[in-house]
């Protein structure tokens, strides 16, 4: 793919709600960096707040770089109750990419997506034209981000580091116009839009290159899907660069072939450790430990990183990180590939489609078989659900639950035809009475 990015024929778009005094920070912090003018700058509005509308027409006053549109595609999602909010932002990154990849003439060829609640760093901009062409140039990249969910102010971060990550980040991000149009929009999700990139349907094994050091700083203390005490847990300790003149070199390191063979290299010479403790007393070295999934929030939580579901910031199930001169390199034993010691499925595994409402304990003994619940990381996968089910029409999503991997086999439910996978820690005594389990047998 030939490097075709300008700034001329890339959009930032800054979607707004309801909260005119962060966007107002967010858009101060864009607005004094070196060659914005040169982009064409979309203020984009979800819904009808007349102080975020006010605010937005201002400013395209001011600047005749900036646009103001209001997303026409909004669809009522009041009976979706607590989980409204989640189809409605949904709702507004399908308008915004329609809007910049297909109605924009002529279309843009990038577009870099900034969220109402963030202050950018001076360097923002730089990062995203310095790496531009590795994206183009790579199809084993799908996405540039500037948030790195483990670039915590504890950690020891490099200005000018970059890595690959299978995690999509998300949180002031760049995308490439034939992602939408050849991928994204024949299908895209009613909602939790973030969680549904990061299904491997959509992510097809693909990374994104993430700076060691974020470029925004997170201000939403009130937000739609955030509480106030995840926003001090996981987001107001991510530290983000402030020096203006950053030089991010050269970047062949990030070429797929040279990364991973130097992460292998990496792994099969670090020292393993007994316990975090350890890597983080005994200083100056490159330790290594494998776990498993149901370990994971006890490892995250005690080396001060976010306890997710799944491990963020994560390549190949390798998560590396560096702290008190220590690296640390956290690998998945059943599911990365990396692995120097990995777990398998015994001789005896394979995955089975149940009936329509039956646990995956009844379906197991059904055939002579039993269920292990630590066996469903082998089989909670858009790939092993496809191999089993249709997974038509509606292709394979994420939702959370206890009873997933599922096909919806009920065809009066809503979302018959579809296929789900979790983050959730799934229970082989689970089941759902619309849906047909994908079942770990051995």
């Amino acid at each position: 793919v030939a490097a075709d990015f300008s700034r001329g024929t890339t959009a930032i778009v800054v979607l707004a709600c309801q909260r005119p005094e962060y966007l107002t920070q967010t858009m101060e912090s864009l607005l004094k960096l070196p060659g914005v003018e040169q982009y064409h700058v979309i203020i984009s509005q979800d819904g009808t707040d007349v102080a975020v509308k006010a605010l937005a027409e201002t400013l395209t006053q001011k600047y005749k770089f900036v646009q103001y549109v209001n997303n026409d595609m909004r669809q009522n999602h009041a009976d979706k109750r607590d989980q409204a909010s989640m189809h409605y932002i949904a709702d507004h990154y399908k308008f915004v990419f329609t809007h910049v990849f297909e109605r924009a003439s002529p279309a843009f060829k990038h577009a870099i997506l900034i969220e109402e609640d963030m202050v950018l760093s001076p360097d923002f901009l730089a990062l995203f034209e310095a790496t531009a062409p590795v994206l183009d140039a790579d199809p084993s990249l799908y996405c540039v981000s500037s948030w790195n969910d483990n670039g915590y102010v504890h950690m020891e971060l490099a200005p000018s580091k970059l890595f690959r990550s299978g995690f999509f980040p998300g949180l002031g991000w760049m995308l490439r116009r034939d992602l939408w149009v050849d991928e994204l929009r024949g299908k895209w999700p009613m909602h939790s839009w973030d969680h549904w990139m990061r299904v491997d349907a959509q992510a097809k094994g693909r990374d994104c290159v993430v700076p060691e050091l974020s470029r925004n700083h997170n201000i939403g203390a009130k937000g739609a899907t955030v509480s106030i005490n995840d926003f001090r847990q996981r987001l107001q300790s991510i530290a983000f660069n402030q020096d203006p003149s950053t030089d991010f070199g050269d970047l062949s390191y990030l070429h797929i072939q040279q990364y991973e063979g130097a992460l292998r290299k990496e792994l099969a010479e670090a020292t393993p450790a007994l316990n975090t403790q350890q890597m983080i007393t005994l200083g100056g070295k490159t330790y290594r430990m494998g776990y498993v999934r149901e370990e994971w929030k006890r490892i995250a939580t005690s080396l001060g990183i976010y306890p997710s579901q799944w491990p963020r910031a994560a390549f190949h199930r390798v998560t590396r990180l560096k702290r008190d001169t220590n690296v640390i390199l956290l690998y998945d034993r059943r599911l990365s590939d990396l692995a120097p010691d990995p777990i398998l499925p015994p001789a005896s595994f394979a995955p089975s489609a149940a009936p329509q409402g039956s646990s995956c304990v009844a379906h197991c003994q059904s055939i002579g078989k039993r269920c292990d619940n630590s066996w469903f990381d082998f089989v909670n996968s858009c790939e092993q659900l496809g191999k089993a089910f249709s997974c038509a029409p509606h292709g394979c999503g994420y939702e959370v639950g206890e009873d997933i991997p599922v096909y919806v086999s009920d065809k009066s439910h809503p979302t018959f035809g579809t296929c789900l996978i979790t983050d959730a820690i799934p229970h082989c005594e689970a089941k759902h009475r619309s849906t047909s389990r994908l079942c770990p047998c051995g």
